[in-house]
């Protein structure tokens, strides 16, 4: 299952939605959370939350096409998991980089979840011969 580009574009679809509606229903937590200071200031904790809020619809969008993007010719899908691949690198490096530089407290758990659907994008995409 995990060698076909159809089940790995499903899989990112489905976790990169499921995490959109947790950035929307939990955005007030994720905010104190990552940046504990801004519960004194009710101005810079309204701004968080309403990033989380951008940040939610925006991974259900992209989970929306990766999802749908499923059902593409092998060679289309391969190009969309080349570049989700990519793209999930991308944001955990940048996870990364907030959390060591100490601008904000990710959570490990929740940035791990980015080099996993990375690899396995790249993985799929690179293969020839696919199920």
């Amino acid at each position: 299952m995990l060698h076909s580009s159809r089940a790995i574009l499903a899989l990112n679809g489905i976790v990169m939605m499921l995490m959109g509606l947790s950035f929307i229903i939990f955005a007030k937590k994720m905010t104190v959370t990552i940046f504990p200071s801004v519960i004194s200031n009710p101005e810079a904790l309204e701004v968080g939350i309403t990033l989380r809020y951008l940040m939610g619809a925006g991974s259900i969008m992209i989970g929306i096409i990766l999802y749908l993007a499923r059902i593409s010719v092998r060679s289309g899908a391969q190009r969309l998991l080349l570049g989700s691949g990519i793209g999930f690198f991308l944001i955990f490096f940048t996870g990364l980089f907030i959390l060591l530089s100490g601008k904000g407290n990710i959570p490990i758990v929740a940035l791990l979840i980015y080099p996993f659907l990375g690899s396995l994008s790249l993985y799929v995409s690179t293969r020839r011969y696919q199920e």
